[in-house]
């Protein structure tokens, strides 16, 4: 059953989360000029399925959202719309129009939405740095400090979000791997500040006890940090201006040999990044503007696109440790969503203590990709696969 076209979603629309796991979810329906019919609906269980790395590329961040969502299986609770019976089951599909804007974007299996409308009841959060800093600022315990400021991110206002804060000290702020002293300081960092903003929020592990994972991750991931650094600044004096149809054959080559020469895979999200880099014309890549190259780049450059790379990875490696767990990575980085979106992570499998995944990625991140050109992506190990975290 398909709701109708045109719906706007009250300001309070998605104000709870269904203990089984979906939202509660009231909406208006509008008809095709946006006049109210009068009619509307509300429905239970309500779990919005990711969008793409199209619908992506046309949000502008920090205005008011326009998009189009769909669901399956959710229960309706009350309806005047004919056809829409209550107690039924509903597939759903709808145009939200919202006041809110987007800040904060949750990357999940699939795709990516806006980090509010993503959330689920015992969902574990990934923040990333600039995630933390939008909620110290958005929120100071547990209300907002700007009240007329709409935006999808309120949503986690008021519940018991659950949160993992390892990105923020795994990265450090010194723009290098960090020591363990400064790992600790900046747990602890993160957590006074996730605090302070929701009080409510459950964060995990609990204590310290995370602590010893994030410092394994640290060591795990070192050495391929360190290839992974050389390989972009290699690459940045030949690459760092947008490549014309004429030097990309000879270009992609580059990449795929530095790539060897640094001991890389060639499915590495760094390699597959500086792929994309070199076949979108113009340099309208998201992967260029995630890589940072420029004029005089740095290993702190490098590091900086790096931990972001890291940080997919590593969420790569949670949702194959971790099938049946909730689980999302909040960013306000649009390129390295549209990065996500767009390489279409799929069969995520921990197998024989190794990381496996499929990357499909879409021809507007990487086009016309194919075994002749030399490059294929097929299923295989993953770098910086998580520990007990």
């Amino acid at each position: 059953m398909d709701s109708p076209p045109f719906a706007t979603v009250p300001n309070d629309a998605a104000d709870h989360i269904d203990p089984a796991g979906g939202w509660l979810l009231r909406y208006e329906e509008h008809d095709e000029s946006g006049t109210a019919t009068g009619r509307g609906a509300s429905i239970v269980g309500v779990e919005f399925a990711p969008r793409h790395y199209a619908d992506l590329a046309h949000v502008k961040l920090n205005q008011p959202l326009t998009i189009p969502l769909n669901w399956r299986h959710a229960r309706i609770l009350q309806s005047n719309i004919p056809g829409f019976d209550v107690e039924s089951v509903a597939d759903g599909q709808m145009t939200v129009e919202s006041p809110f804007s987007v800040r904060t974007l949750g990357l999940v299996p699939g795709g990516w939405l806006p980090a509010g409308l993503a959330l689920r009841a015992n969902m574990t959060v990934l923040l990333d740095r600039c995630t933390i800093s939008e909620l110290a600022g958005r929120f100071r315990d547990g209300r907002k400090t700007k009240p007329a400021d709409q935006d999808f991110l309120d949503l986690f206002a008021g519940q018991r979000v659950r949160i993992n804060p390892l990105l923020f000290a795994l990265e450090g702020n010194t723009g290098q791997a960090p020591t363990p002293e400064l790992v600790v300081q900046q747990l602890e960092e993160a957590r006074a500040r996730i605090l302070a903003a929701l009080p409510d929020a459950e964060l995990v592990p609990a204590g310290t006890d995370g602590l010893a994972g994030i410092l394994g991750l640290l060591q795990d991931t070192q050495a391929g940090m360190a290839r992974a650094n050389e390989f972009l600044r290699r690459l940045a004096p030949r690459l760092n201006v947008p490549v014309g149809v004429a030097r990309r054959s000879d270009m992609r080559d580059l990449v795929l040999a530095t790539a060897t020469d640094c001991g890389l895979r060639r499915d590495s999200l760094v390699v597959v990044a500086a792929l994309s880099a070199v076949a979108v014309p113009n340099g309208k890549s998201p992967a260029k503007r995630l890589l940072k190259w420029k004029t005089g780049y740095s290993e702190r450059d490098a590091y900086n696109a790096l931990v972001d790379l890291r940080a997919l990875e590593l969420l790569i490696g949670m949702f194959a440790l971790f099938p049946r767990e909730r689980l999302m990575l909040c960013t306000g980085d649009k390129d390295l969503a549209l990065f996500w979106a767009g390489i279409r992570a799929s069969e995520m499998v921990w197998r024989d203590g190794r990381l496996h995944c499929t990357l499909s990625p879409c021809e507007a991140l990487l086009p016309s990709v194919t075994e002749r050109n030399g490059h294929r992506f097929a299923k295989g190990p993953a770098p910086g696969a998580p520990r007990d975290t």
